[in-house]
């Protein structure tokens, strides 16, 4: 369910340790979780947060009851740590597992690999050979890859290492076959990739509780202490801002696709909720608004987007500013990561210093690249019919006209306001 594989992240990790085909395992002071659910022709395994698994393939002739995608040792195994060996993950064609919720940074990967089905005695066991490759990343690390002859032996301990990068908190490990090695010995369908476990270990050291950056805030607007500006979500560990799912970007949410411009989204999204008082995720207008953003939206296409103004600020305020802040902010919150500015920009611009850029949002659903194109065509033309326009050009469609406000009884304030 698609649902499921795309939830948050209750928290980042730094490791994982899988025994594949098997029950968990303790290992010293690592345990090793469970990967013994059956396996399917083709199936996606959902249940667990931070990593999934799906197999692909079937031996038509071969009754599917019977075959559960999951190998045993055929004899006593002898080598150290034999609970990692004595099952394995396998498949006819395809196994991949995708892990997800981990820092970004390079990883030492080990695949623990040991031929627990094919023999090298004297009985037809022996006439089997298994051969598949093995990507990382969508890099292929093993071509043609042999289990017996890389551990000189069946029932033997092969483990294959290798530093890859997670860039989006995300990494894959695909096992596929390629056509080669035997299909019917020893038996039918004893072919195709087989892995007995997977550790994933970051190069880089978790950081120390109470050692973390710290930030000196300015507004919603968070700079690190080297000077480098960015947003900030949730200020400290007692904030109430609300829950993280409201200011997660699209790309992110649905994907699972993490840039550094997800948090320009959240930031946008902030931004939102100190000019109007309202929190995004608990701000119900009426059933054709499921956000505040969405609200926000509708009313810089079709009517007066300084509704969205705090009406208990009353007129003790700069509507200048208030018109900038609403520009940035929808700026921030297109659903193209590619059309949301820097977070560097985004000060200029808050800071009067450079013009806010014109921007025509499209909304449309990450699924329909035309949304994309047409603001990207809006952008650029603009920009080289126009140059860059004032501010009171804006987006905001009446800020020349008499100002009303509205808001709704159902929606909650974010923060209390205070006028001293």
């Amino acid at each position: 369910k698609p649902v499921e594989c795309l939830s948050a992240c209750s928290e980042e990790r730094y490791s994982v340790h899988i025994n594949c085909g098997g029950p968990e395992a303790n290992i010293g002071n690592t345990i090793y979780e469970a990967d013994d659910e059956p396996g399917g022709a083709a199936k996606y395994e959902s249940k667990r947060e931070d990593w999934q698994t799906s197999t692909t393939g079937h031996i038509w002739d071969v009754d599917s009851s019977s075959y559960n995608y999951k190998a045993e040792n055929m004899s006593i195994l002898r080598m150290d740590n034999s609970v990692l060996y004595t099952n394995a993950r396998f498949t006819p064609l395809s196994l991949t597992y995708h892990v997800r919720c981990l820092v970004n940074g390079n990883y030492t990967i080990k695949l623990h690999f040991a031929e627990i089905v094919m023999r090298d005695n004297r009985s037809y066991y022996s006439l089997g050979r298994r051969i598949f490759d093995v990507y990382i990343q969508d890099i292929v690390v093993l071509k043609d890859f042999d289990i017996v002859k890389a551990a000189g032996g069946v029932d033997k301990v092969y483990i294959h290492n290798y530093t890859a990068p997670v860039t989006n908190g995300a990494l894959e490990i695909r096992l596929h076959w390629a056509g080669k090695g035997t299909t019917r010995s020893p038996t039918k369908g004893t072919y195709g990739p087989l892995i007995s476990a997977i550790d994933v270990e970051s190069d880089f050291k978790p950081p120390t509780k109470g050692r973390r950056k710290r930030f000196i805030v300015a507004g919603a607007v968070g700079v690190l202490s080297d000077g480098t500006p960015i947003a900030v979500k949730q200020l400290s560990a007692k904030s109430k801002q609300g829950n993280r799912e409201g200011y997660m970007a699209p790309e992110y949410a649905l994907y699972g696709y993490l840039t550094y411009k997800a948090d320009v989204y959240s930031f946008g999204v902030v931004a939102l909720e100190i000019v109007s008082g309202m929190n995004n995720v608990k701000f119900r207008r009426d059933e054709n608004f499921v956000c505040l953003l969405d609200w926000v939206l509708y009313l810089q296409k079709n009517g007066d987007i300084m509704e969205i103004v705090d009406p208990r600020l009353g007129s003790e305020f700069n509507k200048k500013e208030v018109v900038r802040m609403i520009n940035v902010a929808l700026l921030c919150t297109n659903q193209s990561p590619a059309l949301r500015p820097t977070m560097s920009r985004v000060v200029s611009m808050l800071e009067g210093k450079t013009d806010v850029e014109e921007l025509v949002m499209v909304p449309s659903t990450l699924g329909d690249p035309s949304g994309y194109a047409t603001a990207l065509h809006n952008k650029f033309a603009q920009s080289s019919v126009n140059g860059s326009l004032s501010e009171t050009q804006s987006l905001v469609k009446s800020s020349e006209g008499p100002w009303t406000t509205s808001s709704s009884s159902s929606a909650q304030d974010l923060y209390p306001i205070s006028k001293s």
